[in-house]
């Protein structure tokens, strides 16, 4: 015969308390799932910069990539026509000034200047010649004046001798008149003798002034032609490094070829491309901190572009320091321009493509951190990476420093 168990209490226990906490999960479920906000856009946190808002002081510092360049650069180009006969360094070479880089070979030239000192010599000869020959007639004229003279002083003195014999009647009155006539011709004859001598003399000056115009002129095609000829030997004109050298044997090079460059690897200085928009704050005589890869040193801005190349204005740095080891031309550099320092100014971490001087749009966390709201901050001045706040934050206020354009239409974010 079947008995009737009686059921336990403890298993009525275990199924009310399995029953509560069914209810109390599903209605702890149910809160939660109330609780999601399915409508804010969500942000993975880990993806986001976030930065938070300080007061101190703040130092204006503007970046910009550049290159080292030589401020000591000779360029070499052909001065003459020539075939390359040989080259005696190759780049990379340190050459000090006035070595012999290449030689060309010209027979033009050659003969060109032979030639020249041939007439130039000859030219010399002829004027030595012509100035014997207008010497002597000089002197020839000078005796013509001197035989005068002394025919004048003799007949004078034979007029003074007549001249107590003709008061006396000795001499008669015609001879002495033809003793005073003679007088006055040789006194005509002299004047006009000595200006015939100092208008030889003068022309003299006149004729050699013009062949030595000629053999001046001479001089200085010979001059030229010997120049031309020295040009075959393309020579140093700076100490320094050979960067470019492009000759080969037997090249045909024409006048005002390039042929390669040197530079003074001791004289460096930093061009940099500063963007335009930053540009405004730099000024000559600011410190520059010009960092090489391989160590840094310090400059100052020499000189800043007037016009505007691809959206940057070159800026040039002189380098006070020592440049490191392996700093060389077309190396490559960052260069940092200390623009201003501003006191107990507020800023932040720089934000990805924001404009400054501006009024622009940031999120800004709730203080829970939980939520980020668009609000409007007005912009100050900038630095390599912080930024002056003027309206909209207050110190410890923190903001999402990461590209927001993703999520721009959204005014609340949530992060995950």
């Amino acid at each position: 015969m079947d008995k009737v168990r009686k059921k336990s209490k403890f298993a009525v226990v275990k199924k009310i308390a399995l029953s509560v906490i069914a209810i109390a999960v599903l209605t702890s479920g149910a809160i939660a799932i109330a609780n999601i906000d399915f409508e804010s856009r969500r942000v993975d946190r880990d993806t986001l910069l976030i930065g938070t808002v300080e007061r101190g002081d703040l130092e204006i510092r503007i970046s910009a990539n550049g290159q080292l360049l030589p401020r000591d650069l000779e360029l070499i180009s052909a001065q003459v026509e020539g075939r390359v006969a040989r080259v005696h360094v190759d780049p990379g070479d340190e050459v000090n000034k006035g070595q012999l880089l290449a030689e060309l070979t010209n027979p033009q030239l050659v003969n060109a200047a032979e030639e020249a000192f041939s007439a130039w010599e000859g030219a010399v000869a002829d004027l030595q010649a012509f100035e014997v020959e207008l010497e002597n007639q000089i002197l020839d004229l000078e005796a013509a004046v001197m035989q005068v003279r002394f025919q004048l002083e003799k007949t004078s003195m034979e007029r003074e001798r007549k001249r107590p014999l003709h008061e006396q009647g000795i001499i008669p009155d015609i001879e002495f008149q033809q003793i005073l006539l003679d007088v006055d011709q040789l006194q005509q004859t002299l004047e006009i003798e000595e200006k015939r001598l100092q208008r030889n003399r003068d022309n003299m000056q006149t004729l050699l002034s013009v062949r030595e115009s000629r053999v001046t002129q001479l001089a200085r095609a010979l001059d030229r032609a010997n120049n031309n000829v020295n040009n075959l030997k393309i020579i140093a004109g700076i100490d320094g490094i050979v960067q470019e050298l492009d000759l080969e044997l037997g090249q045909q090079l024409m006048l005002g070829s390039p042929i390669g460059r040197l530079a003074r690897q001791d004289l460096l200085y930093a061009e940099l491309r500063v963007p335009a928009r930053q540009a405004g704050d730099v000024v000559r005589g600011q410190n520059v901190v010009v960092d090489t890869r391989n160590g840094t040193v310090n400059g100052v801005v020499t000189r800043i572009d007037p016009g505007v190349t691809e959206g940057t204005v070159i800026v040039d740095v002189d380098i006070h320091d020592a440049l490191p080891r392996g700093a060389r031309p077309q190396l490559q550099v960052e260069g940092i321009i200390y623009v201003a320092q501003i006191a107990d100014a507020l800023h932040v971490g720089r934000p990805t493509f924001i404009r400054t001087d501006a009024e622009v749009t940031i999120y800004k966390l709730d203080d829970v951190g939980e939520y980020a709201e668009r609000i409007n901050v007005r912009m100050g001045r900038a630095s390599v990476n912080r930024v002056e706040i003027l309206e909209g934050l207050t110190p410890g206020d923190r903001v999402i420093l990461s590209d927001s354009s993703d999520w721009q239409d959204h005014d609340r974010i949530l992060l995950n």
